[in-house]
């Protein structure tokens, strides 16, 4: 977590000074919007000034930021404590979110693995096996309790249990059992507490129109599986990742405006992006036009379409990200790790410059 506890110490010596940059909004401007925009916490480095200027960055061009983090499973074993560095990191994110009043929290608790799709548990505990995973008691325990705290801490207006969760169902089936037991649990635990939460998975997009890997027929019908106990419709998108796209301009017409045939209630996009440069491996060349192609198209189809929301997964690229799996989001940011603005960042000032209206 960025090694935030020494941070949040000095900080708190002056009570009266708060923990990130001032920010002063530019005159709304142009005809009203009816959703809400935002980016997630991903920095451009991997520092603290770094994050803290991912949350000021999201309040002074958007109304959303998102958190999205894996559960420290141990701190929330049965006679053990939440560590200091996670108590400081959520008081630093707290104070932050108190200076940035009119920013909306998103908090994903992302339990699962990106780097293999998702199959497994990320940050196992040596404790646990990966055949127990989601069926280990002490896990199952552990994912509930934190979820309280993120409530109790972050009072966030949305929480995701679960990220990308249809992966998991494709990728391996006993465990995604498991896993949906522990979302009743865990769904069922906050709402008894903070029922004004919206509580949902998130589900990731390419995937479920069977686009990503091996080629499949989409599998929509893993919405069924949490009726009743999903607030809100949640999708993830990077269709440069997805092997029928070779541009933005190959999405097809509806690709985003039919997510509202799958969902009655609100609906997010969350963590989209498109790289504005080619990425090694991928089928996509990435060019800032095409980016911006992809996200003028995206901000439209959102508006026509009456969502919620829209959170693009960083405002500046990453600059970490050069090797392994974090290197295709390497340039998906709108702006060059160190400030200069893409073609596309004047796309989404234009865009959050328009009075808010919900």
């Amino acid at each position: 977590m960025l090694g935030m506890a020494a941070f949040t110490a000095c900080s708190n010596d002056n009570e009266v000074a708060p923990p990130g940059p001032t920010v002063v909004r530019p005159d709304r401007e142009g005809a009203p919007r009816s959703f809400a925009m935002g980016f997630s916490t991903m920095p451009a480095e991997e520092t603290i000034p770094s994050y803290i200027n991912a949350f000021a960055t999201a309040a002074r061009y958007g109304e959303l930021v998102m958190i999205n983090r894996a559960p420290p499973w141990e701190e929330f074993f049965p006679n053990h404590q939440p560590s200091e560095e996670t108590n400081s990191t959520a008081r630093l994110e707290a104070d932050l979110l108190d200076q940035y009043e009119g920013l909306s929290l998103v908090f994903a608790i992302d339990p699962t693995d990106p780097v293999v799709q998702r199959e497994r548990v990320a940050n196992l505990p040596a404790s646990v096996t990966p055949a127990e995973g989601f069926g280990n008691i002490d896990l199952r325990n552990a994912f509930v309790a934190y979820a309280g705290y993120v409530v109790r801490n972050y009072e966030p207006e949305y929480l995701a249990l679960g990220v990308e969760i249809n992966m998991l169902r494709s990728r391996n089936p006993e465990q995604y059992r498991q896993f949906l037991s522990l979302y009743e649990e865990a769904y069922d635990s906050v709402k008894a507490t903070h029922p004004e939460t919206k509580v949902f998975p998130t589900f990731q997009l390419e995937d479920l129109e069977g686009l990503l890997g091996d080629v499949h027929a989409s599998e929509w019908e893993v919405l069924d599986d949490f009726q009743g106990r999903m607030d809100v419709l949640a999708v993830s998108s990077y269709p440069y990742l997805a092997e029928e796209f070779r541009s933005a301009g190959d999405i097809r017409e509806q690709y985003y405006l039919q997510l509202g045939e799958h969902f009655a209630g609100e609906i997010l996009l969350v963590d989209t992006a498109y790289a504005s440069a080619p990425i090694a491996g991928e089928r996509v060349a990435g060019t800032e036009a095409d980016q911006d192609a992809f996200l003028q198209r995206l901000l439209q189809d959102v508006e026509a379409a009456g969502y919620s929301g829209v959170i693009w997964r960083a405002a500046f690229d990453p600059q970490y990200a050069g090797t392994g799996a974090l290197a295709v989001f390497r340039s998906i940011g709108l702006r060059l790790g160190d400030g200069t603005n893409k073609q596309a960042w004047n796309t989404w000032e234009t865009w959050s410059l328009r009075p808010y209206e919900p």
